[in-house]
């Protein structure tokens, strides 16, 4: 009986992986919200709404990200002057549970909730350090 459970218990395990896999690999994500904090200044705009500031046409407004089966992940974005910001390098990913990790930036994990991914990330500019919330749903 023991030996029954043991084997339910890591089949459970290993399939609760691919599903959270599968999750994130069958669908594009697309940034839903941008918030900064504290409140930005840009031209004659203040507010926590990064992507208002940057505008929605801008790169930010419009990423995208898509995640393959394989471990390898692509960041892009359809807003104006994007092209840009190409970049052919291959970037990979990894899950620990409900925190997914992307080479290009391994300090701040995207958490799995739902059909949202969530980063957070600090960037300091004129001795104001800013933390950024980004909001990508599945789509």
């Amino acid at each position: 009986m023991k030996k029954l459970i043991l084997i339910l218990t890591v089949c459970l395990a290993f399939g609760c992986k691919k599903d959270l896999d599968k999750t994130l690999t069958k669908k594009d994500w697309r940034i839903e919200s941008i918030t900064v904090s504290p409140a930005m200044t840009i031209g004659q705009k203040t507010s926590t709404n990064y992507m208002e500031l940057m505008g929605l046409s801008s790169c930010e407004s419009n990423s995208m990200i898509s995640f393959s089966s394989e471990g390898t992940y692509v960041w892009s974005s359809n807003g104006a002057l994007c092209d840009m910001l190409s970049d052919t390098s291959i970037k990979t990913w990894k899950r620990d549970g409900d925190q997914i990790f992307l080479s290009a930036m391994p300090k701040s994990p995207m958490t799995l909730k739902g059909d949202r991914l969530i980063q957070t990330t600090s960037t300091p500019a004129a001795g104001i350090i800013y933390t950024f919330v980004y909001v990508y749903k599945s789509r």
